[in-house]
């Protein structure tokens, strides 16, 4: 399917974002390891190369080009690269710091110079995690060479590996950290690259504390004190334990952050196979956590996934009502919603706050009822007003969020306990946008944008107090959806890290494409949809990996994404649906 950057760059960059292993080590040497087959969804691993070290009189533009290729070693090492360094750099040269992943590359000489510039370069930090180039950038370095012992040598490195990104699609893995919202109520994914083998549990850990990436620092903490490092590599027992050895500043958390930070490091490492359980180790001691135990196991702490841990329900309006679909077939809620008498164009439920939302059809209204038998003196509310109020959406918190579509351009609104307020959203505010939807965990809000000659989104950060209450939004950021010809429809979360965007493309064909939330290559696994052939006018989607995507289009057909991503009807004479957790 089709991505942000297009399906070959996308799956060149996901490797290459791979390739930021900051917070992945990189080996002078190493040797030849056995690994399993690569499963039916992996990249094949990437062929031994011991790459040459340095020709005898090498021109500076031979040793810079040495120098790039050598970074390509497989298994990953920097051993011969530094050969081609003079001794002061080769000391001195962190490649640990970042990474750099680019398409070609050309090298021109000038005297004791070298400038290499790299084609659609994409960078990743210490930790592995994507800086957010735009597609098609150019980088030049200028690398200066010194004559040594007789030899052209490189002085003056970038602290960074720079590798091709066809290397990286077989040597780097997508994988996630997580850290906490700032109620703690919730774990939020923070996508990162590392080399594939044996030091993804250090390489992971390393990133886990080192903290949030950009995207979500302004939304998320971590429970390890400030200045909590690893001690040594993480070893994995036979029995399945991973022994985490950290710095003597763990032992300043409170019981509380004790508990969460074991939380942490088991949604981290459950990614690594062979992982059963987690136990935190300082000078060579396990360190016990205040419910009594030493280690826990890596499935623990499902009550802290962010897309919610109750299952999804799918709900619609059909004839005036809302209505619940319990295996297939469509019931009327219990609340007053679920009767007749109401011409409503949208909606929102929020079952664990027992609460429905639904926009009048000419779109000037938002009415909040009971989801179910209301009690006594409970009803219907009208709890906003507008001109083109799009559909709402709530948040964990049972905040209902939602956009009125003006002549000045969006609106934003926050509707807490039956009481509206307006947010200024940058961005946001006085644009034109055609839907807009809150992740689940309530941290940020993604707005599809109209008039644009390419599919644009917006993510921006939603900032909250410890207690959960909303104080204003923070960081904005514009992620293109498909270098083509396409305007944006409707946008809403897949996962917790990723948007699903619905697109037009043409009269009577619609599109849908996965966008991550920072800019990145998206997982690997997500079913690729098909073109759609006909008109959709809204995307029903849940961020559980488990519930199906669905459209609705403008004659009211239900359509659901297959595994093999094609869209049958699964229903008729639905005016819209969304899904609950």
């Amino acid at each position: 399917m089709r991505t942000a950057h297009g399906r070959r760059p996308v799956v060149a960059l996901l490797l290459a974002l791979a390739l930021c292993a900051g917070c992945a080590s990189l080996p002078e040497s190493g040797p030849v390891r056995r690994e399993a087959a690569a499963g039916a969804d992996e990249a094949p691993s990437a062929p031994y190369f011991n790459p040459p070290g340095p020709a005898e009189d090498g021109s500076p533009a031979a040793i810079a080009s040495g120098f790039l290729v050598a970074m390509q070693a497989n298994p990953l090492s920097t051993k011969v690269a530094r050969e081609f360094l003079t001794d002061r750099a080769a000391r001195t040269w962190r490649p640990n710091r970042g990474t750099l992943v680019y398409e070609a590359f050309t090298v021109t000489p000038s005297g004791s110079q070298a400038t290499v510039r790299l084609a659609d370069v994409r960078r990743l930090d210490a930790r592995g995690g994507w800086r957010g180039d735009a597609p098609g950038r150019v980088q030049e370095l200028t690398l200066d060479l010194e004559y040594e012992e007789g030899q052209w040598r490189v002085e003056d490195p970038p602290d960074a590996l720079v590798v091709p990104a066809s290397f990286f699609d077989r040597t780097f893995e997508r994988r996630t950290l997580y850290f906490f919202d700032p109620t703690g109520r919730t774990l939020l994914p923070d996508p990162v690259f590392i080399p594939r083998g044996g030091q993804s549990a250090t390489n992971l850990v390393r990133g886990l504390l080192a903290g949030p990436g950009p995207a979500l620092a302004q939304v998320t903490r971590s429970a390890f004190p400030r200045g909590t490092g690893l001690d040594l590599s993480v070893v994995v027992t036979e029995s399945g334990v991973a022994e985490v050895p950290l710095t003597r500043e763990l032992l300043r958390a409170s019981p509380a952050d004790l508990e969460r930070a074991a939380d942490q490091l088991a949604w981290t490492l459950r990614q690594v196979p062979d992982v059963a359980r987690v136990r935190m180790v300082v000078g060579g001691a396990a360190v016990p956590l205040p419910r009594g135990v030493i280690d826990v196991p890596v499935s623990s702490a499902q009550d802290l996934d962010a897309a919610g841990d109750t299952p999804a329900v799918l709900y619609g309006l059909r004839g005036g009502r809302v209505v619940a679909f319990d295996g297939g077939a469509a019931e009327p809620v219990g609340g007053p919603l679920g009767r007749t008498g109401f011409e409503t164009r949208s909606l929102a439920v929020s079952a664990a706050a027992g609460r429905v939302a639904a926009v009048s059809a000419d779109g000037t209204t938002l009415f909040e009822a009971p989801l179910d038998q209301p009690s006594e003196g409970e009803g219907v509310r009208q709890v906003a007003t507008g001109t083109g109020l799009l559909r709402p959406s709530y948040d964990l918190f049972g905040g209902l969020w939602l956009v009125d579509r003006t002549s000045a351009g969006a609106r934003v609104r926050l509707v807490q306990d039956g009481v509206a307020r307006e947010l200024r959203v940058r961005g946001v505010t006085g644009e034109s946008v055609t839907a807009a939807a809150v992740s689940h965990d309530g941290t940020r809000l993604a707005v599809a944008l109209g008039g644009r000659a390419v599919a644009r989104v917006r993510v921006v950060d939603v900032l909250r107090t410890d207690e959960g209450q909303v104080t204003g939004t923070g960081r904005s950021r514009s992620l293109v959806v498909a270098g083509e010809a396409a305007q944006a429809v409707d946008v809403g979360w897949r996962d917790p890290a990723t948007l699903a965007v619905l697109s037009s493309t043409g009269a009577e064909t619609s599109r849908v494409d996965y966008v991550s939330a920072d800019g990145s290559p998206v997982a690997p696994g997500l079913v690729e949809p098909s073109l759609f052939r006909d008109d959709a006018t809204a995307l029903v989607v849940s961020p559980q990996a488990d519930v199906p995507l669905r459209l609705v289009t403008a004659d009211e057909r239900l359509f659901t994404l297959a595994a093999g991503g094609s869209w049958p009807r699964t229903a008729s004479d639905l005016v819209a649906a969304t899904y609950s957790p």
